[in-house]
């Protein structure tokens, strides 16, 4: 992976682009603010004066309030590079889906989700983040684990217009079973079968209950939510939070 610098007299500027890149497991270093950027960094953060004062043009401005959303779309770009052909998506299915990202079948970066929900949108900032253009293809692959979610994200997917495949999770899971990110990497790289049509999102009856025993988790044992509230939670219509209060009212 390509190397970066961070080159700031701003303490809390330097402080928050050291934590994300030891968090994204980043090569990087710390230079002073006088100090000449080594030719073989692909690219160095600091202020906007301090970017606007030099006459490098590797430098990328942020300040200490939009890091993460900074070094997410520059690197995005940077290791993507130009011309991108196919953007490719792996998706790991479950409650906090795993989400890793392909650019011309090249490994670019991953992330775990909080939300079902989330999946399309960020597909759909990182494809904005490396091409202000899309690609000539966004192509999906979606692991079919809970039937549930995955089809909830298959039919998001295809809502945003992305070319989707729903890809068999068999022996994608390297380490832990909880290993998302890792999962979705693996799926990424899968072929699977071709998705067109919108899949019909039913949620079993395990589904259902396990949906009621975490309802039980959350509200500390008070309350368990009816299968109805739990069967909407499971499509999509309601939060987890949103249905416990609905039957605490």
């Amino acid at each position: 992976m390509k190397r970066v610098a961070i080159r700031t007299q701003d303490f809390q500027l330097a402080y928050r682009l050291i934590k994300k890149f030891k968090d994204l497991k980043i090569p990087h270093i710390q230079l002073g603010h006088n100090q000449n950027v080594p030719k073989n960094v692909f690219c160095w953060f600091g202020s906007f004066e301090e970017v606007q004062c030099s006459n490098d043009k590797r430098g990328i401005a942020c300040n200490a309030n939009n890091v993460s959303n900074t070094i997410n779309k520059t690197l995005n770009r940077l290791f993507a590079g130009p011309d991108v052909k196919v953007l490719n998506f792996g998706v790991d299915t479950g409650p906090r889906p795993g989400l890793a990202w392909f650019a011309d079948n090249r490994f670019i970066g991953c992330m775990q989700l909080e939300y079902v929900d989330e999946v399309a949108n960020k597909i759909s900032q990182i494809i904005g983040h490396i091409s202000p253009k899309y690609p000539n293809k966004s192509l999906v692959r979606v692991g079919n684990g809970p039937r549930t979610i995955s089809n909830r994200i298959v039919n998001s997917c295809l809502n945003y217009g992305f070319d989707v495949e729903l890809v068999d999770e068999n022996n994608t899971s390297s380490g832990s079973r909880h290993d998302h990110v890792s999962s979705a990497k693996s799926i990424g790289s899968k072929s699977g079968v071709s998705i067109s049509n919108r899949l019909k999102v039913s949620p079993t009856r395990g589904e259902v209950r396990e949906i009621q025993r975490i309802s039980r988790l959350l509200s500390e044992g008070k309350t368990t939510i009816p299968s109805k509230l739990a069967a909407s939670v499971a499509i999509g219509n309601l939060s987890l939070i949103e249905a416990v209060n609905l039957h605490s009212q």
